[in-house]
C-alpha cells in the first residue's frame, strides 16, 4: 500500500474500523536523502455521526409528532365547533354560517327542512280530510241501514234508503280508488312504461265513455281536432282524460258545453278541455290541483266529486314531463291545456 503511495505520490485512504465508524487518511512522500515520510490522520465517518445524533433525531420526531397531535387537535376543535353551533337552531341555520364556504350547506338544509315541514303539515291534512271525506258517506249508509233495521222505515222509504245507500257507497268506492291511485303516483319512482299513443283517439273514446254522464248533467261533450300522437304511459293517458273531462262536465251549468281538442303544433303534441262552467277566481287557480281543494265546496258535494281528480291531474303530468295550463274566469269557464 506505501509503495503504491510512494508511485504516485497519492493520498491513500483506508477503513481502519467498521465497528468505530472512522476512517484512515494515509499520505506519503520520498524525501531527497531516500526515507520515507509517511503520515496518518483519523477521520469519523458520516456514519458515526449519524449513529451519534440518532438519539436526538429519534427524540426530536416524537416531539413534533405530540406537538402536531396537539395542534391538530386544538385546530380541529376550533374548526368543527362553529359549525357544531349551527346545528343548535335549525330553523334559522342559514343565518348562523361561520365560513362562507358553508352558505350553500346551511341553505340546503334550511330549505330541506322547510320542504320536509311542508309535506308533514300536507300529510296531516290529508289525514285529517281523507277521515272526514270518508266519514260522511259511511254515517249516511249506517244511517240508513239503522232505520231500515228498526223497521222505522216504511216501504216506500227502503226503496229510497237503498238508493241512499247504493249512492254513498259508489262514493266510498271511488274515493277509495282515488286515495290508492294518488299513493300509488306517489310511491313510484320508475319511469312507468310508454308506448307511442293515438291521442285522438284515446280522447274520442273517453268522450264517447262520459256522453251518459254529460247528459245526466244536461251538459254537451264533443271533440274537435286532428289525429296526434304522443309517447306516454296508456294508462296514465287515459286517467288524464277522463278526470279533465269528469271535471269540466261536473262543475258545468245546465246547458253548458265541454269541448276537447287534440293537436300538434310546432314539434308539440296539445290536449285543450275547455268548458263553460262555473270558472275559478284567480285567488283559487293556484290550489285546485291540491287533495280535496274544492272551490264551491257544497257543489262539489252535490256533482259527487271526490276532490282528488285534479290533484291526480297534476301527478301524471309532472310524470309525463308534460306542461299545464289553465285559463279560467267565474262564470265565464274554464280552459285546460295539456302540452306534451
Amino acid at each position: 500500500e506505501i509503495s503504491e503511495c510512494l508511485v504516485g505520490s497519492e493520498m491513500c485512504i483506508r477503513d481502519s474500523s467498521q465497528t468505530m465508524g472512522y476512517e484512515t487518511y494515509y499520505y506519503a512522500v520520498l524525501l531527497p536523502n531516500g526515507e520515507i515520510l509517511r503520515m496518518a490522520q483519523d477521520a469519523e465517518t458520516v456514519w458515526s455521526i449519524y449513529d451519534s445524533t440518532l438519539p436526538a433525531i429519534v427524540l426530536s420526531c416524537v416531539a413534533l409528532m405530540l406537538a402536531a397531535a396537539v395542534l391538530a387537535a386544538l385546530l380541529t376543535r376550533a374548526l368543527v365547533s362553529p359549525v357544531l353551533s349551527m346545528t343548535e337552531d335549525l330553523d334559522h341555520i342559514q343565518d348562523n354560517v361561520p365560513y362562507k364556504e358553508l352558505v350553500p350547506f346551511a341553505e340546503s338544509i334550511h330549505s330541506d327542512r322547510i320542504l320536509r315541514e311542508n309535506n308533514e303539515k300536507m300529510r296531516q291534512e290529508f289525514t285529517a280530510n281523507v277521515s272526514h271525506e270518508l266519514k260522511t258517506p259511511l254515517t249516511s249508509i249506517s244511517g240508513y241501514a239503522e232505520l231500515i233495521e228498526t223497521g222505522m222505515a216504511s216501504e216506500q222509504d227502503t226503496v229510497r234508503f237503498a238508493h241512499g245507500i247504493h249512492n254513498s257507497a259508489n262514493r266510498l268506492l271511488t274515493l277509495i280508488n282515488d286515495i290508492i291511485r294518488l299513493s300509488e303516483l306517489d310511491g313510484t319512482e320508475e319511469e312507468a312504461d310508454t308506448e307511442l299513443l293515438n291521442l285522438h283517439e284515446m280522447a274520442q273514446n273517453c268522450v264517447e265513455m262520459l256522453k251518459m254522464s254529460a247528459e245526466k248533467h244536461k251538459v254537451t261533450i264533443a271533440l274537435n281536432g286532428t289525429e296526434c300522437y304522443v309517447t306516454a304511459n296508456r294508462q296514465m293517458m287515459e286517467e288524464l282524460l277522463y278526470n279533465l273531462c269528469d271535471n269540466a262536465i261536473r262543475y258545468n251549468n245546465p246547458g253548458g258545453s265541454v269541448d276537447v281538442q287534440t293537436y300538434a303544433r310546432e314539434g308539440h303534441t296539445y290536449l285543450v278541455v275547455k268548458d263553460t262552467g262555473i270558472g275559478i277566481s284567480k285567488e283559487h287557480q293556484e290550489r285546485i290541483f291540491e287533495r280535496f281543494y274544492r272551490v264551491d265546496k257544497s257543489r262539489s258535494k252535490s256533482t259527487g266529486g271526490t276532490g282528488l281528480g285534479l290533484a291526480i291531474v297534476k301527478h301524471i303530468i309532472a310524470k309525463s314531463h308534460a306542461e299545464l295550463e289553465l285559463e279560467s274566469e267565474p262564470g265565464k269557464g274554464t280552459t285546460i291545456r295539456v302540452i306534451f
